[in-house]
């Protein structure tokens, strides 16, 4: 999954075609998610998460060769390169295994509370003033988010996997601002080294040998997730952060369309309630930091 903090430094242009390029994007990614919930059927959560980063190293390689290696993995922050790839594989390991359990929709609607984790995180890391009104909405949020888990004689604690993999999720973005000055091929590099030797630790235990069409699925995955990272960044290039983050949400829409069309599992109400919720969370708490934003001098 992921990260455009290179390229939103770059002078906005057209936010029409960076908000359609988002939206885009998104639709991308839970393309990607959904062949990973078809794939747990046959294929263990952990093994499609270290496919992943077979394929990106396949398909990087060459581009890596040809830009230069050591001027690709030159950086004067690596070790927060390595935590922040170390938290995106395992919030993406999480999530995956969410995913053989969960509903596509359910799981996506509780992964979105890491923006409030975002929040919440940034005072201790970054230093950042949050007040009252923001850690309100993250509390409403995470109200939201337990009317859709609803603890009670139904709750699974597979429900937790989404929490967990958001929260890492959180810290890998907050990372990413301590990075965020590096090329965007350095980070997908550090990304890709650091998940591929990860996982392919963890997938040990739970290895089998997939079929090809299993294969086929997961390399189309793997190259679906990178374009979805493309055209991301470029969206990056046409508008700024504070223009295109509230439409990150529309993961949820594609989420229920998806898991509709193909797995036949529509959202309860609750799930509908409570995933509101937390997108009206999510979205005060960007437009209390772009107020915050335009109240500081330049």
């Amino acid at each position: 999954m992921t990260d455009p903090a290179s390229a939103a430094s770059m002078k906005p242009d057209r936010p029409l075609t960076g908000i359609a390029l988002m939206l885009a994007a998104m639709a991308m990614y839970m393309i990607t998610d959904t062949i990973a919930k078809y794939l747990t059927d046959e294929v263990s959560p952990v093994q499609i998460v270290w496919s992943r980063y077979i394929f990106y190293v396949l398909y990087l390689a060459p581009i890596v060769l040809w830009r230069g290696v050591r001027r690709t993995v030159a950086t004067a922050r690596p070790a927060a390169h390595v935590w922040r790839s170390a938290a995106m594989l395992l919030s993406g390991t999480c999530f995956t295994i969410s995913l053989a359990h969960l509903d596509l929709a359910f799981a996506i609607t509780v992964a979105f509370v890491s923006p409030l984790f975002v929040t919440a995180l940034s005072m201790v890391f970054l230093g950042e003033h949050v007040g009252p009104r923001r850690w309100a909405a993250v509390v409403v949020g995470f109200l939201g988010v337990l009317l859709v888990i609803r603890p009670g004689a139904d709750f699974s604690s597979w429900s937790l996997l989404p929490i967990l993999s958001a929260f890492l999720w959180a810290i890998s973005l907050i990372l990413t601002r301590r990075t965020g000055g590096d090329h965007p091929l350095t980070t997908l590099t550090y990304t890709t080294i650091v998940g591929l030797v990860g996982a392919s630790i963890m997938v040990v235990p739970f290895w089998g040998w997939p079929s090809w069409q299993a294969w086929a699925l997961m390399a189309f995955a793997a190259a679906w997730n990178l374009i979805g990272l493309t055209v991301m960044i470029r969206a990056f290039r046409h508008a700024p952060a504070s223009t295109l983050a509230p439409f990150s949400y529309s993961q949820m829409l594609w989420s229920t369309l998806l898991g509709w069309a193909v797995f036949g599992n529509i959202p309860d109400l609750f799930t509908y309630i409570g995933g509101g919720i937390i997108v009206a969370s999510g979205v005060y708490v960007w437009h209390r930091e772009r107020v915050r934003a335009r109240s500081q001098p330049a």
